[in-house]
This record gives C-alpha cells, sequence and structure tokens, in this order.
C-alpha cells in the first residue's frame, strides 16, 4: 500500500550525533525511536531486509533487498503493488505555439511537437525524496535600478516573492550555491510575473544545477494559481519564483484510463492511457477545428472528467496521483519501498521529508 507524501512532513524527527567513521560492514540489527516513532531493521549478510515501523498507532512491515553504494544505502522492498485505479487528476497548465515559440520559452523541440499536435503531458504529482542544500543566492536584475538578493536556505520552502512595479520589470535571474562560483542567469521576458524553475542537486559533490525556468504572464498566472489562495493573493503585487526539486517519484502502475479529445465542431476522440511511464500523448491538430476540452475516464467512472482549454491551447500539463484512503494511511509498508539511507559513521540516516533520523545497531 501507497503512503501519502503527507504522512512524510507529519514526522518531525530529528537525527543524533553521528560518528565520524565510515563503517565497511553495515549488515546487523538496527534500531530507531523518537518519540511515537518506532522502527526496526535488519541487514543480513545477503544484501536482504526485514523492517518493521510504528508511528502514532499505525504500523507497516517489509522485506526486500538493500544495495550499498558508496554512501548510500537503498532499500527496494520486494512487495509487488496493485495496479492503481482510483487516481486524481488536476488541470495544471496549458501552452499556445505562440507560447512556444517566444524566446523566454526554451523547448525548441516543444514548439515543433505542437506544430502539427496536441501534447498533452501527464504528470506524476510526487517528488522524489527532496535533498538537503547549501544555501543559494537568489540574484535579480531589473530594466532599471539595482540588483535585489534574496537566501533561499531551505529545499522544502519552494517559494519566493519579489515586489513588482511596471516601472521597474525583470530582466534575468541569477542562482550561486558557492562564493567561489559565478552564478548561473537566465534571462527574463518583460511581461512575465511567475516563473518555475526546476533544480537537481548531485548527491557526491553537492553541486546544484537548474533549468531554463516556465514563464508565465499575469493572466495566465492567475488561472495557474487559481487552487492555491496564498499564492493568487500575491500575484498582483509580486513575482513568483517556484522552485521544485526536478527528480519526480516512480509511479505506480495503473488500471487503463480513458483520455477524450473534445473538440470545437462537435467531433471526439480517444485514446487509452495504461503505461504510467508514458507521460505524453499526442493528438493530430486538424484544420478547420480547435480543441475544446479534455477529459479523462478511469474504468469505474460513469462519465470522463472534464477540462475546459482555451481555443489556441497546443500543450496541456495534467497532474495525477492516487487517491489515499483511510485504510492505507494506516499501512506504512510503503515506507521501505525505495528508501534511502545516508551511511554516516554509526548512524544511517533516514530523511523522511522533515529532517533525519538515525538508525543505530
Amino acid at each position: 500500500m501507497r503512503v501519502p507524501f503527507a504522512f512524510f512532513m507529519m514526522l518531525g524527527i530529528a537525527c543524533g550525533a553521528n560518528a565520524a567513521t565510515t563503517t565497511s560492514d553495515i549488515a546487523g540489527q538496527y534500531t530507531l525511536q523518537d518519540g511515537e516513532i518506532g522502527s526496526k531493521l535488519a541487514l543480513a549478510p545477503d544484501n536482504t531486509f526485514e523492517a518493521m515501523i510504528v508511528y502514532a498507532g499505525a504500523e507497516g512491515r517489509a522485506k526486500g533487498h538493500w544495495k550499498r553504494v558508496d554512501n548510500t544505502l537503498t532499500l527496494t522492498s520486494d512487495a509487488v503493488e496493485p495496479a492503481a485505479e482510483n487516481l486524481l487528476f488536476n488541470l495544471s497548465r496549458t501552452h499556445s505555439l505562440a507560447d512556444l515559440k517566444d524566446a523566454h520559452q526554451p523547448g525548441g523541440e516543444r514548439f515543433k511537437q505542437a506544430q502539427n499536435h496536441y501534447v498533452l503531458n501527464l504528470r506524476y504529482a510526487r517528488s522524489s525524496r527532496v535533498p538537503s542544500i547549501a544555501p543559494v543566492m537568489v540574484s535579480f536584475e531589473f530594466n532599471q535600478g539595482p540588483a535585489t538578493q534574496l537566501l533561499w536556505n531551505n529545499a522544502a520552502g519552494r517559494q519566493l516573492y519579489l515586489p513588482y512595479s511596471e516601472q521597474r520589470t525583470l530582466t534575468r535571474i541569477g542562482l550561486q550555491s558557492r562564493a567561489d562560483q559565478a552564478p548561473e542567469w537566465f534571462a527574463i521576458a518583460p511581461q512575465t510575473r511567475t516563473l518555475t524553475l526546476n533544480w537537481k542537486v548531485d548527491r557526491t559533490t553537492g553541486q546544484m544545477s537548474y533549468e531554463q525556468p516556465d514563464e508565465l504572464g499575469l493572466a495566465q498566472s492567475q488561472q495557474f494559481f487559481r487552487n492555491a489562495p496564498k499564492a493568487l493573493a500575491q500575484i498582483d503585487g509580486n513575482y513568483i519564483l517556484t522552485l521544485l526539486y526536478g527528480v519526480m517519484a516512480k509511479p505506480p502502475a495503473i488500471k487503463p484510463v480513458d483520455i477524450f479529445w473534445s473538440f470545437d465542431d462537435g467531433s471526439q476522440t480517444s485514446q487509452r492511457w495504461a503505461d504510467s511511464q508514458q507521460m505524453q500523448l499526442l493528438q493530430p491538430v486538424s484544420a478547420g477545428k480547435a480543441l475544446k476540452k479534455i477529459g479523462v475516464k478511469l474504468s469505474s467512472d460513469q462519465s470522463p472528467q472534464w477540462f475546459e482549454v482555451a481555443a489556441d491551447t497546443r500543450t496541456i500539463d495534467v497532474m495525477w496521483d492516487e487517491r489515499v484512503n483511510p485504510d492505507q494511511m494506516r499501512d506504512l509498508s510503503a515506507v521501505f519501498k525505495n528508501l534511502e539511507l545516508d551511511v554516516k559513521g554509526d548512524c544511517l540516516a533516514v530523511d523522511l521529508g522533515n529532517g533525519q533520523a538515525c538508525y543505530r545497531q
């Protein structure tokens, strides 16, 4: 069974002091205890493991295999999970052909793809575990006046706000994680009000890397944040920079979902989405008609869930996730599905979303 990311954010546990040396043989019996959470982990010399965890009356058990690469220990549960069939879908954003052609939209390939096709991007809503980062200085330069700098020092705190002025528009942003390195700069279009930037970090070196940000104007930003009241209240008077960890979690297998393409001339066609690893569906553009809405239909649904789009839309981003029920909330076995721990002396440090805890022998 799967555990929602919100569970990990609830744990709020801290790691004890770590030893300075690294053990060469980590097979053995380990225990983690902190407040309401307790866990035991047995690492066998043949690279199998058994584990259990209890938290606030919920519990989970798992068996599987472990491997160590450098100072990273990875647990992989042997449990075979059934295909997910009760899914949630949410329209994230859309782009017109003009949006994709703009110089500030880097994806020349995306533009070419959308010239002759409608593109549906199906994105799994969960990211992999967000790693710790060193503080990053974010610099904002404008068409006039001095630059502004903000410190981003919390990987989980992903939004930065900057006052907006019609007389002083943003021209570029730079990110600098080390004082001895020059910032990495990205040019920003004058009409941009929100930026979404994906980042990654090399676990070995700690080096940060970034993708060219996606940019939206005011109207697009208001549509994008329509279900996020805090950001929506801020957008009129601010630029919003959203920093997202760009390593997505591995999605679960799914039962087939029917995707419907409905056009303004009344015609409709459908495709079947059966592989959660497939992140795009394409539909050819036909002269004389425009896409009006996209529908998703689960096998248990009587009718599709529809998302209306603008007449000039060419790419559609839809986020999806598995709907969690109360029984899943109380089964914690998925904690060990693909769990990474850092070997730090006598501590097997695990990050559950809000700090670290130690398994110790």
